[in-house]
C-alpha cells in the first residue's frame, strides 16, 4: 500500500522560508544599526573640527553635530538620548548616548551607545 504524503515537503518549505526571513532581517537591522552608528561617530568628529578654532563654541560643536546626524540618518530608529560639547583642559570633547531601536525586537535587542570624539584647539 502506499500512503499519501503529498503536502509534507510544503510545510517544511514555509517554516525553513520564514525562519530565512527572519535571518535576513536581523541581518539587514544589524547592517542598519551599524550605519547610524557610523553616522553618529562622523557627527561628532565634524563637530569638534567645528570647535577648533579659538573662536569657536561648545554651542558650534552640537549644533554642527546635530546638522550632520540629522543630514546623514533623519529619519531613521535612531535616538539620540544626549549629545553635548564641551571643553575638558586642553580638548573639545563630544560625547553622544544613542539608542539604536531593533526591528525585531524579540531576536535582537535595541542597542545602547555611548560615543565620544575629541579634539585639541587651535593655538
Amino acid at each position: 500500500m502506499r500512503r499519501d504524503e503529498r503536502g509534507f515537503t510544503t510545510i517544511q518549505y514555509v517554516v525553513a522560508t520564514g525562519f530565512s526571513l527572519l535571518l535576513f532581517v536581523a541581518m539587514a537591522n544589524f547592517l542598519v544599526d551599524l550605519y547610524q552608528r557610523g553616522a553618529v561617530r562622523d557627527a561628532l568628529d565634524e563637530g569638534v573640527r567645528a570647535a577648533v578654532p579659538r573662536s569657536a563654541t561648545a554651542a558650534d560643536c552640537e549644533a554642527r553635530a546635530r546638522e550632520v546626524v540629522q543630514q546623514v540618518a533623519g529619519g531613521s530608529l535612531l535616538r539620540i538620548d544626549l549629545l553635548q560639547c564641551a571643553r575638558q583642559g586642553e580638548l573639545i570633547v563630544a560625547r553622544a548616548h544613542i539608542t539604536l531601536r531593533s526591528w525585531v525586537p524579540f531576536i535582537v535587542p535595541s542597542l545602547h551607545l555611548d560615543l565620544r570624539a575629541a579634539a585639541e584647539p587651535e593655538s
